[in-house]
């Protein structure tokens, strides 16, 4: 009589990948214990391996499900559940925002989660893959999240229960989609840019076609159709359009903004989701742990929060972009693989000239 084993191939796959997914397990455990680090995204860097494959290891161990369910359709469900916090990081800078998951619209390439100064959210799917459901002990009890993954293994968005929560929505929404079936995570490289390089006759061309946009979104077109980066456009145009300011510059207009209690935008995102927070700045705190060189920049709003290592700032650029009711200011903030790692604009409603305050702030930094 053949043993189960090797009566199915099928079988064998999936007992091969659980011995996988519990050694990877068993290494996590061991590098919690000898406090290697103390986030997820820290312990999987450690353990050299994603993020998505450290939390797709504790399946089966700990409070950890796999979710079976698009993204578009999960997020408009999530509506159902009431306040929670949403999180979008990348490298360098972590946005947190408490808010609903009203207002949703989706397309089959992107969609928006459209309430300004509150949860605002826009979102794209082509880089979106496995979804998680995850359960943890926290010093303040249990601690419920929903966390999305791209195909390189990396959060794109998180979702926490709050204490404004509706804990019987969130269960039945986690138990309608979770599935048994922890299939196997299928990575894939991120796409390479290689751009052009910028001819004269091209800065010409940049020129013209960026003092002809009547709305900044027409500057995605800009970039994409002539296969540049932003700081490669940046530096092709006038210095009345782009210009290269410190890289203390978001410090600079954070702290100027407090002081002065104008409405700001601020963007942080990834490849696949980016968030943005509009309003006034209440709370400021710099932090450097001993023994650290990090240099942390943090925001405490009531329902706001940022944390950016000021370390990993490469480059800032000031940027004026002509729309229909004027240029539109903001400053742009890279790391040093050239990944914008946040923006910031004054509050300005579609239809209105950007706030004069704003454009005094920035105009204010200096050149460099």
């Amino acid at each position: 009589m053949p043993s189960c084993l090797s009566a199915s191939n099928g079988n064998s796959h999936n007992i091969k990948e659980i011995n996988v997914n519990s050694a990877l397990y068993e290494r996590y455990q061991q590098a919690k214990a000898d406090n290697k680090a103390k986030y997820a995204r820290d312990l999987a860097a450690y353990l050299n391996v994603s993020e998505a494959q450290l939390l797709h290891s504790r399946v089966g161990h700990d409070k950890a499900v796999r979710l079976n369910v698009d993204a578009p359709t999960l997020l408009t469900e999530l509506a159902t559940v009431g306040k929670v916090k949403a999180i979008t990081r990348n490298e360098y800078v972590v946005h947190e925002q408490v808010g609903r998951y009203d207002n949703a619209t989706f397309s089959p390439h992107g969609g928006l989660i459209l309430n300004p100064r509150a949860l605002d959210l826009r979102m794209f799917f082509s880089h979106w893959d496995a979804i998680f459901a995850l359960t943890e002990d926290s010093k303040h009890g249990e601690r419920h999240s929903v966390q999305f993954f791209d195909k390189q293994g990396d959060a794109l968005h998180k979702v926490y229960t709050t204490d404004e929560t509706d804990m019987a929505a969130w269960q039945a929404l986690i138990e309608k989609y979770a599935t048994p079936d922890n299939a196997e995570l299928t990575h894939e490289p991120a796409a390479a840019f290689t751009s052009q390089p910028v001819s004269e006759e091209l800065k010409q061309q940049l020129e013209q076609e960026w003092r002809n946009m009547t709305d900044v979104h027409q500057f995605f077109v800009l970039l994409k159709k002539n296969n540049l980066s932003r700081q490669q456009v940046f530096t092709a145009v006038s210095d009345d359009l782009a210009w290269k300011v410190p890289n203390d510059s978001f410090n600079q207009l954070i702290n100027t903004a407090f002081k002065d209690q104008n409405e700001i935008m601020i963007f942080v995102g990834n490849r696949g989701c980016v968030q943005i927070f509009t309003g006034e700045i209440k709370k400021i705190m710099p932090y450097q742990s001993e023994g650290s060189d990090l240099k942390w920049l943090n925001i405490f709003n009531p329902d706001f929060t940022l944390h950016m290592i000021e370390n990993g700032i490469a480059e800032c650029w000031v940027t004026r972009k002509p729309t229909q009711d004027g240029h539109v200011t903001s400053l742009e903030v890279f790391d040093n693989q050239g990944n914008q790692i946040a923006q910031m604009y004054g509050q300005r409603t579609e239809g209105t000239p950007e706030q004069e305050q704003w454009r005094q702030q920035v105009t204010a930094l200096p050149r460099i």
